[in-house]
């Protein structure tokens, strides 16, 4: 009897979820099972891989031992069957990314036009999300590929760095005369921040710099709208630190004053994450290959 991939799923299912009834749900099976199957398991082997405690379950010693190889033979199913099929039918069929809100102003437009063009049978369906609910998905499988800033993969994920981004002030155009000039914000007095909320990885993160640089916060106005703080900017004294990719128009046509920060990188750092059981597809792949390249190339408008 040679291990069966189903067997191989509900024990990867059981140690990512940490349950038998997640496993269950995951796999559109019964909890009783994905019992058996890991039951059948340990039978066979003769060592328990899996302790059922109250409320969940986790692996032993050889249990995480034989995850991590069936992981690795998953994913290699996985890529068998996508190289198969793409000899069968090219680059078509469908993949489902997840962007947040910094990438879908400005670079998601030219990205989606040159992969259209380049892959006409392909569809792509993007969602929108902040950070955490995208990684949600993605560990869920509702998502084949998601953009989010940098984290350590953990559980059952895997990412891919993407080039960072550098964050920049914003403000209202009637100090155009400074646009595109380097600002220390440590100089900035008072300094009235409108942000994402609190709870925001990229927030947290943005407010952590500014701390350890000494930079003094005179207050925070939390507004979970990207547009509604670009209007709230273009209209009070209060400053946004804003991805560059988002500001690209306004760096050109200077209806913002944009500037870049002085000090050390704060950056917005990108990575590309996907299921760690399962290999990408051509057109996932083939999508954030696209993303990369413009990314790269929009780099140009900060850096001129």
């Amino acid at each position: 009897m040679t291990l069966s991939l189903i067997a191989m799923r509900m024990l990867v299912a059981v140690v990512e979820e940490g349950s038998f009834t997640g496993a269950a749900r995951r796999e559109n099976a019964t909890q009783s099972g994905v019992s058996q199957h890991i039951q059948k398991l340990e039978d066979r082997f003769g060592v328990r891989l899996i302790e059922r405690e109250p409320g969940g379950a986790r692996p032993t010693p050889a249990g995480d031992r034989l995850y991590r190889r069936c992981v690795h033979v998953l994913r290699g199913a996985s890529e068998a069957e996508e190289e198969m099929r793409g000899f069968g039918r090219g680059l078509d069929g469908e993949a489902a990314i997840g962007l947040m809100s910094a990438l879908t102003r400005c670079v998601l437009g030219p990205t989606l036009r040159g992969f259209m063009q380049d892959h006409p049978n392909a569809s792509i369906r993007i969602a929108e999300a902040v950070s955490d609910q995208l990684i949600d998905r993605v560990s869920a499988s509702a998502l084949d590929a998601a953009v989010v800033p940098t984290i350590e993969p953990v559980g059952p994920l895997d990412g891919r760095a993407l080039p960072s981004v550098p964050e920049m002030f914003v403000c209202r155009a009637d100090r155009t005369r400074d646009h595109m000039v380097p600002i220390d914000l440590r100089a900035v007095w008072p300094l009235r921040l409108v942000m994402p909320p609190k709870d925001n990885l990229r927030t947290r993160r943005v407010l952590a710099h500014l701390a350890l640089q000494g930079a003094e916060i005179d207050d925070v106005l939390e507004l979970d709208s990207m547009f509604g703080a670009f209007d709230f900017v273009a209209n009070s004294d209060y400053v946004a630190l804003i991805p560059a990719i988002m500001v690209l128009p306004e760096i050109h046509d200077a209806s913002l004053c944009v500037r870049p920060l002085v000090g050390p990188p704060l950056t917005l750092d990108l990575m590309a994450i996907q299921p760690r059981r399962r290999s990408l597809s051509p057109i996932a792949s083939a999508f954030l290959v696209a993303l990369e390249r413009q990314l790269h190339s929009d780099a140009r408008a900060w850096r001129a």
